[in-house]
Order: structure tokens, then C-alpha cells, then sequence
């Protein structure tokens, strides 16, 4: 007598009719305005709109700075300024596990263009202020809000502007 087994494999598949919504995407923080690679991303873009009005011989850095009124080279103290750990730092953070790598020419001449302007900005609000008589009475705490509140405008102009740090 022989014995037939025979083996049956059932496979259920199950649906839900109901689907829980998925959580709401979070915004990723973008990096500060005044950070080296948003100045720096902002500087080639801005480089790259210029060439696009140049003939093709004159496009490089150098005829750019020269248009712009940018200066081609900078002190050593001023690059040891801006490669301080104040400011820049001595080199680039690639990200988590990929390690550093030194800053490029370029890179620090757009921070210390960034630097300059900001400070040129700064001085002429003072000025504009000392002329109104605008700290009478005020105290150094209106001046230091002022900033703040300078700070945060400034921010939030960058965030509205870069278009990838939304998700």
C-alpha cells in the first residue's frame, strides 16, 4: 500500500481599509546666512549670473572680482582672520563620516567679501543712528535687540531664498 501525501500552501494576503497618515514632513534647518557655504553657494551663483551676460573669454573669477569691485587677493591677516575658529575654521566639515578638507581660495575671498560688506552695512546703520541721535537714552540693550532683530531678518530673507532647505 502506498501512501499519496498531499501538501497545500495557503497564502493569505491582508488590506486595511484603513491607512494611517503618514507624519507630517518636518522642514530641515538650513544652515545659517552667515555660514561659509551658504555665502559661498550664494557667491557662485551670483558669479554664474554674471558670466551669463559675458562673452565667453571674459568669463573667470578674476574679470568677476574685477567687475564687481572685489579685490583678487587678500592680506595673509586677513585669510588667518577668516580661517580663525572664530570665523571660518581652519578647514571644511564634509559631514558626518566624510571627514574635512581645506578651505579653496575661493571659498575664503567670498566669506571675507561677505565679511566686508556686512560690516560696511553695520557702519553706515550706526552712523545713520548717531546722526538721528538714536541711542539718547536707549542704553546699549536697544542695540544689541536691534542686532538680534537684524540677525533673525536676515535669516529668515535666506530661508525664504533657498530654495533647498525645505523637503
Amino acid at each position: 500500500m502506498a501512501t499519496a501525501s498531499m501538501t497545500t500552501t495557503t497564502t493569505y494576503t491582508t488590506t486595511s481599509p484603513v491607512t494611517s497618515a503618514s507624519p507630517p514632513r518636518v522642514a530641515v534647518p538650513s544652515d545659517l546666512y552667515d555660514t561659509p557655504q551658504p555665502i559661498y553657494e550664494r557667491y557662485k551663483a551670483a558669479r554664474e549670473d554674471w558670466y551669463t551676460t559675458q562673452p565667453q573669454r571674459a568669463r573667470n573669477d578674476k574679470a568677476y572680482r574685477k567687475a564687481r569691485g572685489l579685490p583678487t587677493k587678500y592680506s595673509k591677516a586677513a585669510v588667518k582672520y577668516a580661517l580663525g575658529h572664530k570665523e571660518m575654521g581652519a578647514q571644511c566639515i564634509l559631514g558626518i563620516g566624510q571627514g574635512r578638507r581645506d578651505w579653496t581660495t575661493e571659498e575664503i575671498h567670498a566669506y571675507t567679501d561677505f565679511g566686508e560688506a556686512e560690516n560696511r552695512l553695520v557702519e553706515q546703520a550706526v552712523e545713520r543712528q548717531l546722526e538721528q541721535c538714536y541711542y539718547l537714552g536707549d542704553g546699549i540693550q536697544a542695540a544689541q535687540e536691534e542686532a538680534i532683530r537684524d540677525g533673525q531678518a536676515q535669516q529668515l530673507y535666506y530661508d525664504n531664498q533657498n530654495a533647498y532647505h525645505q523637503i
